[in-house]
Order: structure tokens, then C-alpha cells, then sequence
């Protein structure tokens, strides 16, 4: 690992992408929609959001203040997470087309544009569209300031808002709820905002109580709004997902924790930020993994049995490896092939 890496955003980011396969886990090898795996999923809902707060920040750091600045910021963002998406949803696609011997040309572009090829996929095309609109993003910090910040919340929380309409009360329309850029847009404002030095908020013991308590709480609201969501509206999939006003509000504050302790988080254990390191390429195939390693532990119904040990075993054993994988391959091909090509 290189020296001159954030090893507190490492450990924070390879805290969110264990959050992800965790909630893969709960999709491949558990009951996700039902009752007593809401408070988990629940606190696993800032994972998402943690990881286009980071990109947002570190989109920051090189502004962009020219056509040709802009231009080189697309080409480096995209080309870093297009090429292996390609590669990686064509591999899929491919496979799908092998076993089933069909092929579907609408279906393939529809999935290449949605993020359809692989479960989770659809971060790679939300992220795209937020790096699109980055300068707007950067004028509007620059300009308004706090103000802009909150006028990008208010963005937000409309189609937040829009999203409960259509999921809740059956209308003839539905919005997309993971897809669109709108949905996570104010987590990478939160990155780009706090990226400039201007804009620091106050921290001290007492912030890290009360963010502490806030983490707390919103993480309970959120819990008692999936139960009313699932049993009272019979919606188990918004009770779940990350995009609903409780789980932003608990994402935003778990955002805000890691910038009250940002400090503590250098000194976590050197495997979380190894993790973090490596936590594009674990994004990309730990799907792949996971699939395989829920049909191994099926034939194992004493680990199957026991939540708790299953969901552990599932994502302990998926993380373990992706790593064995992707150093392998660092090892055997050409480290330009791994980063640009498999994403490694």
C-alpha cells in the first residue's frame, strides 16, 4: 500500500464495502424482508451512502475550473470505473448467455445502462452521472456556501418525497429508487462541501456524544419506520432499502461520525484498511463469491440454522476471497490489466 493513502479513509471505506457484501448476504443467503432482519439490514443502510461521500470528497480535491480541467476529470473518473464494469458485466452477461444458450440484445444494453448485469451494479452508473455534474455541484459549494448545501438537501428530500408517493400509495408511476443520481446526490455534496478547508464544522468530546446519540436514534427511527412500512403498507423492499428519510437521516449522521473521529479511525485495525483499499475490486465480483459460497455452506444446515453464524461465515468467507483473488492476480498478471482492466 502506498504510503502517501488516507488510512482513516481507507478503514471507513473498507467499513462500508464489508456493509455491502453484508447486505448481499442477507439478499443470497437470508430473509432480508422479514421482521426480525429489519434492525440489522437497517444498520447496515449507511454503507451506500459512506461510499459516495467519499467519492464526492475526493472529487474535490483537484477543482475543476476550465472546460479542459473538466474534461481530463471525466476522462480519468470514468475510464477508472467504466472499463472494469464493462469487462466485469460483459463476463456476467456472457455466462448468463452460456447457461441458458438465449440471448437478448434489448435486455443486454437495458442492464449495461442500468447496472443490471450484477446485484449492486447500479452504483457504477449513479456515480457516473454524479461525476457529470461535479462542476455544478463545486459552483454551487462556492457561491451559496452553506446555503448551497442546504438547497441540494431540499433536492434531495423532493424526490425522496416523490419516491414514498409512488412506492407507498400505488400510483400508476414509479420512480427508480437506486439508479438515478438524485437518490444519493446529497451524500457526495456532503464529500465535495467538506473537502474545502473553509467549511469545517465544530468538533470536540461533547459533538462526539451528541453525534454518537444521533447515530443512535436515527438508526431506532429507522428501524420503527421499515416495521410500520412492512406491516402496514406490505412493502418489504422500501422497508429495507437505504432510500427513505430515516435511513438518510441515519447516513447522514454516520457520515458525520466519521468526520467527529476521523483521527481514530487511522489507527483501526491495518486489515479494515487493506479492505478499503482493495474495495472497488471486492464491489465488483464479491457477488460472484458470495453466490458460490452460499451454495457450499447450504450443504452445512447446523451453520445454515443459526443466523447469526451463517450471515457471519457468508460475508467473513466472501471478503477472505475476493482478497486471495485479487492478490493472486496482481501477482500472476500485469499490475496496468488488474487496475484498469479488472478493476484490481
Amino acid at each position: 500500500m502506498q504510503k502517501t493513502r488516507d488510512l482513516s479513509f481507507d478503514s471507513f471505506r473498507g467499513l462500508a464495502i464489508i456493509a455491502v457484501v453484508a447486505i448481499h448476504a442477507t439478499y443470497l443467503g437470508g430473509s432480508p424482508y422479514s421482521l426480525g432482519f429489519l434492525p440489522y439490514r437497517q444498520l447496515l443502510n449507511a454503507a451506500v451512502p459512506a461510499l459516495f461521500f467519499m467519492s464526492g470528497y475526493w472529487s474535490s480535491k483537484k477543482p475543476i475550473k476550465s472546460l479542459a480541467d473538466y474534461k481530463t476529470f471525466l476522462k480519468r473518473r470514468l475510464s477508472r470505473i467504466f472499463v472494469p464494469y464493462l469487462f466485469w458485466s460483459f463476463t456476467l452477461l456472457g455466462y448468463s448467455f452460456f447457461k441458458t444458450g438465449e440471448i437478448d440484445a434489448y435486455r443486454i444494453i437495458f442492464n449495461l445502462l442500468t447496472g443490471g448485469a450484477c446485484l449492486g451494479y447500479y452504483f457504477v452508473i449513479a456515480i457516473a452521472q454524479l461525476y457529470v455534474i461535479t462542476p455544478l455541484l463545486q459552483y454551487i459549494n462556492r457561491k451559496l456556501k452553506w446555503y448551497g448545501l442546504i438547497l441540494v438537501l431540499i433536492f434531495n428530500l423532493t424526490f425522496v418525497f416523490l419516491l414514498y408517493l409512488s412506492r407507498l400509495f400505488n400510483a400508476i408511476w414509479h420512480l427508480p429508487d437506486a439508479l438515478p443520481f438524485y437518490s444519493w446526490i446529497i451524500y457526495y455534496e456532503i464529500g465535495l462541501f467538506m473537502a474545502e478547508s473553509s467549511n469545517k464544522i465544530p468538533t470536540g468530546p461533547k459533538m462526539r456524544l451528541y453525534i454518537l446519540f444521533a447515530i443512535l436514534s436515527s438508526w431506532a427511527i429507522s428501524v420503527l419506520e421499515a416495521v410500520i412500512i412492512l406491516l402496514k403498507y406490505k412493502n418489504p423492499v422500501f422497508a429495507t432499502i437505504t432510500v427513505k428519510y430515516s435511513s438518510l437521516l441515519y447516513s447522514v449522521f454516520i457520515i458525520f461520525g466519521f468526520i467527529f473521529a476521523r483521527e481514530y479511525f487511522g489507527h483501526l485495525p491495518r486489515l479494515l484498511s487493506i479492505i478499503g483499499h482493495y474495495s472497488f475490486g471486492i464491489y465488483l465480483i464479491h457477488v460472484i463469491i458470495l453466490g458460490q459460497v452460499v451454495k457450499v455452506l447450504q450443504r452445512f444446515s447446523a451453520v445454515c440454522s443459526f443466523q447469526p453464524l451463517y450471515q457471519f461465515v457468508l460475508v467473513a468467507a466472501t471478503l477472505c476471497i475476493c482478497l486471495i483473488l485479487m492478490r493472486a492476480a496482481r501477482k500472476l498478471l500485469p499490475a496496468s490489466f488488474c487496475s484498469r482492466i479488472l478493476g484490481f
